[in-house]
């Protein structure tokens, strides 16, 4: 059971983060980095990409997501319903959703149907030495995680002052196992796992 204590400094982590990066922008050499470095990544592992839709302050997905699907792989994309993220293969028709993201429109499915997936690319305020991910609370990606097998490559954008040394965890938080920032890749488990 989680304490008070611990949801408390998480969300006091949170609100810290978000302030900060609402100030940040990054330079078009950085989004640039960030995308070859998430392609590198995905290319260790064979296999469907599903990938998070990113709003304006969070590291930019969409040139990755249109590199991948350039590639010939297939893109899975989330969309909101009710409390959890049903996900649609290669669309190409969007409407704005819930917490102003940019959402695929069509049928989806649920992550424990994706029986294809190589890797995920997962949103993230922090992520720790420990690979604890920080999201922002609603517990869409944790709830995913669970449905995936732990074959499927975790991999979480952040910028590089987000790799923290210590996130307060809960018992329904699901480690990952590499970030990829601008300017570096960290792994928590070995790359052939």
């Amino acid at each position: 059971m989680t304490s008070p204590s611990t949801q408390e400094a998480k969300q006091s982590l949170r609100k810290s983060l978000q302030a900060t990066r609402r100030s940040t922008s990054l330079e078009p050499y950085f989004i640039e980095q960030l995308t070859k470095r998430g392609l590198f990544e995905i290319s260790k592992y064979v296999g469907d990409v599903a990938i998070y839709m990113s709003l304006p302050e969070e590291p930019p997905t969409k040139d990755l997501i249109k590199e991948v699907m350039d590639s010939g792989r297939n893109v899975w994309l989330p969309r909101i319903e009710n409390d959890d993220l049903l996900w649609l293969k290669n669309p190409q028709e969007f409407k704005n959703g819930p917490f102003g993201i940019s959402e695929p429109v069509g049928q989806g499915v649920m992550a424990k149907d994706l029986t294809n997936l190589g890797a995920i690319i997962l949103p993230g305020l922090a992520v720790d030495v420990h690979g604890t991910r920080l999201g922002k609370g609603k517990g869409f990606y944790d709830r995913v995680l669970k449905q995936l097998p732990e074959t499927v490559r975790r991999i979480v954008f952040l910028f590089d002052d987000e790799f923290l040394l210590e996130i307060p965890k809960e018992d329904h938080d699901q480690p990952v196992h590499t970030i990829a920032t601008p300017l570096r890749s960290i792994h928590f488990t070995p790359i052939d796992t």
